[in-house]
């Protein structure tokens, strides 16, 4: 059975921190700057932490998504073995099929292009006018009577770049307390997030890992 891989990377960030130097030393009450690389070796470290907990994407940053193909969200059989129960939303929405197509880390920013590649390794822009984007779930979906390119390479035949994040300015005060917190858990030799802080982040949890 041939299952469709999918990965995604992040191709450019060029945001401020989530959190600010001067305002984290604030936070932990510190004084002087002899601890400073280490405190903002902490906030990149619990910003990236928070954001792969959350599969959300914090700060403003560039993603390459690639995909083998569009499936109709029906075919691949991997679902089955998960047993009932284990998630609750629709086959073509989990597999991120059919006539929507579901990015990870959103919210998004804009989407940037989406190309395909032939069996002969020919590349094409797929028009932006054959879909909308739902910026807030990270969802593409096809306009009425549009259809994805077919015939299409074996291996990562589409490829989506898009911006997502809700930017330094932007994000929202209890994903920054938490943000805070983990530093401060760190910065005190703790490791992990503590459970207050998964306790601020947990409404901006997507819910099913299995749709990124």
């Amino acid at each position: 059975m041939r299952y469709n891989r999918k990965s995604v990377s992040v191709s450019a960030s060029a945001d401020s921190p989530a959190v600010s130097l001067a305002d984290m030393k604030l936070f932990l009450r510190v004084d002087g700057s002899g601890d400073d690389d280490i405190i903002t070796a902490y906030i990149a470290t619990a910003t990236e932490a928070v954001k792969q907990y959350l599969r959300q994407a914090i700060l403003t940053e560039t993603f390459v998504f690639k995909a083998d193909g569009f499936t109709d969200g029906y075919g691949d059989d991997r679902l089955l073995a998960l047993g009932p129960g284990v998630h609750t939303t629709s086959r073509p929405y989990i597999l991120g099929g059919g006539e929507t197509l579901d990015l990870p880390f959103p919210p998004l920013q804009s989407v940037t292009s989406i190309v395909t590649y032939d069996r002969g390794n020919n590349a094409s822009t797929y028009s932006a006018d054959n879909y909308e984007v739902d910026l807030t779930s990270g969802r593409i979906y096809l306009d009425e009577g549009q259809t994805w390119p077919s015939d299409l390479r074996a291996q990562d035949a589409v490829e989506v770049t898009y911006v997502a994040g809700y930017g330094s300015g932007s994000i929202p005060t209890p994903i920054l307390e938490a943000i805070r917190m983990y530093v401060q858990s760190m910065y005190e030799g703790c490791a992990g997030m503590t459970d207050q802080a998964k306790a601020l982040l947990a409404p901006y949890r997507r819910a099913d890992e299995l749709a990124w």
